[in-house]
């Protein structure tokens, strides 16, 4: 069966500059929270979210690697030397048990090596293969490209402003993450009726 046509009244969905928006009333049924700061947090997830796609989408032209391989060859290659599996975790925000997994599925593939340390018999050092790094060198124009045809339109002062607001908020996040997780004061008030179940005449 061929599939139907699109019709006219059906276009496809055209990329919008609009930014995305909670809703007018997201204040009075969340008191307590702010609209502005929640939708800063969903174009921010959103924008990301689009941004790896596409990027993980490029570099499949070259290898079929997950994300987490790419960025880990880019993490051994950038060092410049052999890492210790520790290293690579912690540069990735990855437990040491997922690091394992990956190293073990990129050994395989002959793209990384574990070889002794040279000074503790008992630990690994992980290095990359040269074709692994010739995929590096190949990748990373990959990325940078991406990275400027996604800033497009953003001039070089608005995008430092960006930076500077990312800094602010990488700084707080971190901060979070060493408190007890707090409990949560905000409470959601009914600002519209909610559709109950139906109702059945006699």
């Amino acid at each position: 069966m061929k599939p139907s046509p699109r019709s006219r009244s059906d276009p496809i969905r055209q990329p919008s500059p609009e930014p995305l928006r909670q809703a007018a009333h997201f204040e009075a049924e969340f008191p307590g929270a702010s609209r502005s700061a929640s939708e800063v947090l969903l174009n921010l997830a959103r924008t990301s979210s689009l941004g790896r796609a596409e990027a993980d989408r490029r570099r499949k032209t070259l290898a079929d690697l997950s994300a987490s391989a790419w960025e880990a060859l880019a993490v051994i290659e950038g060092a410049g030397e052999p890492l210790p599996p520790t290293i690579i975790a912690a540069r990735l925000l990855q437990t040491t048990g997922s690091i394992t997994s990956l190293l073990d599925t990129l050994e395989r593939r002959g793209l990384v090596r574990r070889e002794p340390h040279p000074d503790d018999r008992r630990k690994l050092l992980v290095d990359i293969t040269n074709e692994a790094r010739h995929l590096v060198d190949l990748m990373l124009p990959i990325v940078h490209a991406t990275s400027l045809e996604l800033l497009e339109g953003v001039d070089e002062t608005v995008r430092e402003q960006l930076i500077d607001a990312l800094a602010r908020m990488r700084a707080n996040a971190e901060a979070m993450s060493t408190r007890p997780v707090p409990q949560v004061r905000l409470r959601r008030r009914a600002v519209r009726a909610r559709s109950g179940p139906p109702k059945h005449s006699d």
